[in-house]
């Protein structure tokens, strides 16, 4: 347990002395993750809002199955009973003839009198509103639903709904191909500064490793380096994108009423997580690449 505590000790003591005797490196090396992060949590944030605005609009996208007229009440149950067992639905409201004549009402607003008299003879069919778990099942679902007997036909924007899946689509794959991006970048940007290091080291690295010392034991000075190096980026760009984005959440969240962005609180707590591991990834990633060609003597 000693020897642990004292390979630990100098393992902590050799990393930090690294950092120190290349401070403009070092500082060269945090700034350049820092930024890179930075950007690379902008989009991290910008598909959580865009998830969040899925959830809200899947939420609120419905399909509307309009019955016969001339089916029984039994019937109208059964056809009920039968939409709630496909796979994916997640509410089944009933609408009767009255109820849909109520709504087109409110709907024409100061010119509801058009509709007056309607009530003797009411032309609107009574119908089941469905909302389902996921917008990309609505087609499916819509085409299950058309089959049952009594159905007239179903409704739910089809054109709207393809449009909006596929321009989610784009921003999630555009997102996530921009942050692997810029991950790459952020490696090989600790990587060169570790190497540096490493390179004004080399004679010393060879001469431990003549005398026994293990890969291992001459890796976990510069692997240490490294994860300093990216957590310390990845906290200040986690300071720097709270600041962004408190200041852009005021001004949108108080001018759109359709959606709101997500409160800060929510995502301060997943980024800083995130950023922390990605930062400790990004910079032993970095430095065991840097190291690796120095070990083979």
């Amino acid at each position: 347990m000693d020897m642990l505590f004292r390979n630990l000790k100098y393992f902590l003591k050799e990393g930090f002395s690294n950092l120190a005797r290349n401070r403009l490196m070092t500082i060269a090396s945090i700034t350049s993750v820092m930024a890179a992060m930075l950007i690379l949590g902008l989009f991290l944030v910008i598909i959580l809002n865009v998830n969040s605005l899925t959830n809200q609009v899947e939420s609120q996208l419905e399909l509307k199955a309009f019955l016969k007229d001339n089916i029984s009440e039994q019937e109208v149950s059964q056809i009920g009973n039968e939409i709630k067992t496909i796979p994916g639905v997640t509410s089944v409201v009933f609408e009767s003839k009255e109820e849909a004549l109520q709504k087109f009402k409110q709907q024409l607003g100061d010119k509801s009198y058009l509709a007056e008299g309607l009530e003797k003879d009411n032309p609107l069919p009574q119908s089941y509103i469905i909302k389902v778990k996921d917008a990309g099942l609505m087609k499916d679902i819509s085409n299950e639903i058309k089959q049952i007997n009594g159905v007239d036909k179903v409704s739910y924007g089809q054109d709207v709904v393809d449009k909006l899946l596929g321009i989610i689509k784009i921003i999630r794959i555009v997102g996530l191909s921009i942050i692997l991006i810029l991950f790459i970048i952020s490696i090989v940007i600790i990587s060169n500064t570790i190497k540096l290091g490493v390179f004004a080291r080399r004679r010393e690295i060879n001469i431990m490793k003549y005398i026994g010392a293990t890969d291992w034991f001459i890796r976990w000075p510069f692997l240490i380096e490294g994860v300093v190096l990216g957590l310390v980026g990845a906290l200040l760009s986690v300071a720097l994108l709270v600041l962004i984005y408190g200041y852009v959440l005021d001004i949108i969240n108080n001018k759109l009423i359709v959606f709101q962005l997500l409160p800060l609180e929510k995502i301060v707590g997943d980024i800083l997580v995130y950023f922390s591991l990605i930062g400790a990834m990004i910079g032993a990633l970095g430095s065991g690449l840097s190291i690796k060609r120095f070990l083979n003597v």
